[in-house]
């Protein structure tokens, strides 16, 4: 699955502007994540297209396209990334321009939102723990190993497998 550029370049405008303050490189990453893990986890189809690649910090965007797109972004005025504290370590990201609504479906507009919502208030070490939880990270056995989408499937994003839905009730013997 080859990687959709404008997509994942608007991603990150639209991210860094709405996923709260502090978004930095590890924060984006995974914001990332939930996006194209969660899309693929309704329609089989995520947002970027980017792979994924489990790290001991999570799963993160392949290194070597999510930092030459953010320096790409950066060179040509789009982004800024501040230098490196001890509250960020690998540096705010601050968009310096809007991302292009209109490439997106509705759909993914939705999630987009929702995810920068959801997560708005939470750091890079929270959604690492949410991340690290999931079976797309689990399930892959070594760092530098792609996680492939079909992962997201064992998520419980909906609550589809709680024991307490009644349609998984009536399918385990459970009361009608």
């Amino acid at each position: 699955m080859r990687y959709n550029k404008e997509k994942f370049k608007n991603a990150v405008l639209y991210l860094t502007k709405y996923g709260g303050n502090n978004v930095g490189k590890k924060k984006l990453a995974k914001l990332l994540y939930f996006i194209d893990f969660t899309l693929y986890e309704l329609r089989e189809k995520p947002l970027t297209k980017i792979g994924y690649v489990k790290m001991y910090y999570g799963l993160m965007p392949d290194p070597k396209i999510f930092y030459s797109e953010l320096e790409e972004l950066k060179t040509k005025g789009a982004i800024d990334i501040q230098s490196p504290t001890r509250i960020d370590p690998l540096g705010k990201i601050t968009p310096k321009d809007y991302p292009k609504m209109e490439i997106f479906d509705e759909e993914e507009k939705e999630w987009l939102q929702k995810i920068a919502k959801k997560y708005r208030n939470k750091n890079a070490a929270d959604l690492e723990r949410i991340m690290k939880s999931e079976p797309p990270y689990q399930m892959v056995e070594k760092d530098g190993e792609v996680a492939p989408y079909h992962l997201a499937f064992y998520r419980n994003t909906f609550g589809e497998m709680n024991l307490e839905n009644e349609t998984n009730s009536v399918a385990l013997g459970g009361a009608q």
